[in-house]
């Protein structure tokens, strides 16, 4: 929310005392939440002082959270009108009109606070009108220097990094999140962060060992157990720590399906099981209680239908190919796997479909064509 600025240099004039009385009550009221009582009270102000930019601006906080944003947009206005040569006004009006969605006159308005005080929230603040515009090549240039200027802030850091993500920059946004770890080495939304950029780059066991980190700092973010599911096969090395972390997040968070589906995978891709039917058995059960809670995931479908093949209950694996792909329409994925059920069960025409369509798909979305989790199969 927007800074209650006080209006100091009204007590300078003529009025002040009546203007500093019905200022107290609408910046009190607005703290009260209580914007009505607000809006009468800096309605008598304007009378006395009508161009004043500071209460124009409160009037505009007021409006806004009586949801009248019309109104609160034109007194935004008026304030910018008024604003002269106020950095901190000029700040807050740029963060209102961002807020609201304007975002041509947020950045219009920010660069003129930029000219006269050229700080880290300013840039930032413009980095994320960009954003907004999709325009990341603006947006990476004022998160650059908002880093430059605050270099010991988590948040600058972050921002950099996540713009270069969206870019597809991994090896800048790589270089970014290291160089943060150095003075952030305790930060899950770094760590997590870094997981991400290298998982863009595939590098997918120094993404494992990120999103372990990230459960070790804050267990009970969900987006590491996510991720770990996704890259699993690519860290075989590191499933008993993910295993640990699994049944600990499943017994944490018994009406969520990450743990259990996380649990599964690791259950499925360890190697050497020592009894592989038991293994199985207690896959299904997991993935079956991650349906119950959240029914329309096409990867827990998915993972159900290979536990199915590797107990060659094939009619089920179909089925559960089938749902998997109805979710998710293009993920090339099930159809391959379809096809395989297909060809074992004699169905030569249904498997000749399914390839095709993993093959159409796979060239679609630039997919490999050696399916994802393949190291399921035995």
């Amino acid at each position: 929310m927007w800074r209650l600025l006080l209006i100091a240099s009204l007590l300078l004039q003529p009025d002040s005392k009546l203007i500093q009385t019905r200022v107290q009550e609408a910046m009190s009221a607005l703290q009260r939440n209580e914007p009505a009582a607000a809006e009468r009270s800096l309605q008598a102000v304007i009378q006395l002082e009508p161009s004043s930019a500071p209460v124009w601006f409160l009037m505009a906080q007021a409006q806004a959270r009586q949801n009248n944003m019309k109104a609160a947009l034109l007194s935004a206005d008026k304030a910018a009108r008024f604003a002269g040569k106020d950095p901190s006004l000029l700040y807050n009006l740029a963060l209102f009109n961002l807020e609201a969605g304007r975002l041509d006159v947020s950045l219009s308005i920010g660069q003129q606070a930029l000219v006269l005080e050229d700080s880290s929230d300013v840039r930032d603040l413009l980095g994320r009108a960009f954003e907004a515009k999709k325009d990341w090549k603006n947006a990476i240039l004022q998160y650059t220097q908002a880093r430059r200027l605050a270099p010991y802030s988590e948040e600058a850091i972050f921002r950099l990094a996540q713009a270069q993500m969206q870019v597809q920059d991994f090896p800048a946004a790589i270089s970014t999140l290291e160089d943060g770890r150095r003075t952030f080495d305790k930060s899950p939304q770094l760590e997590l962060a870094l997981g991400v950029a290298y998982y863009g780059q595939r590098r997918f066991p120094d993404a494992v060992d990120r999103f372990l980190r990230v459960m070790q700092l804050a267990p009970d973010i969900p987006q590491p157990y996510y991720f770990v599911g996704r890259v699993l096969e690519h860290a075989a090395n590191r499933i008993p720590e993910v295993l640990t972390r699994a049944e600990q997040f499943e017994k944490a968070h018994p009406q969520s399906p990450l743990g259990y589906v996380l649990h599964a995978r690791a259950i499925l891709l360890r190697p050497s099981p020592e009894d592989p039917a038991a293994d199985d058995a207690l896959a299904e059960s997991l993935l079956k209680k991650a349906l119950i809670i959240k029914e329309d995931q096409a990867d827990t479908h998915l993972l159900l239908g290979m536990v199915f093949e590797r107990q060659k209950n094939m009619e089920g694996a179909a089925g559960e190919f089938k749902r998997s792909a109805a979710l998710n329409p293009i993920d090339p994925v099930p159809h391959f796997r379809l096809a395989r059920i297909y060809d074992r069960l004699g169905r030569k025409e249904d498997a000749l479909r399914e390839r095709a369509l993993h093959e159409k798909l796979s060239q679609e979305s630039g997919a490999a064509q050696t399916p994802d989790m393949k190291g399921l199969a035995r």
